[in-house]
């Protein structure tokens, strides 16, 4: 795994930049039809969670998808 420094606003603009195929076949068990709204759901969940940040899991989700993104865009 990556060691991840980033923030959930550095992660949006990374997307913005580089957005997502419209579907992917992200893990054995689950596809994205719509990356954007998959994005759009966790940039919404994580404004408005009350908390630490590294208890939202949109956040986990959201630093997961990125990192696996990153990685495929690599090879």
């Amino acid at each position: 795994m990556i060691d991840f420094t980033m923030n959930p606003e550095e992660v949006k603009r990374y997307f913005e930049k580089n957005p997502p195929p419209q579907e992917v076949a992200w893990k054995p068990w689950v596809r994205i039809t719509d990356t954007q709204k998959f994005l759009n759901s966790c940039y919404v969940t994580i404004g408005g969670f009350k908390g630490n940040i590294e208890a939202c899991p949109s956040w986990w989700h959201l630093k997961e998808f990125y990192q696996d993104m990153l990685e495929k865009s690599r090879q």
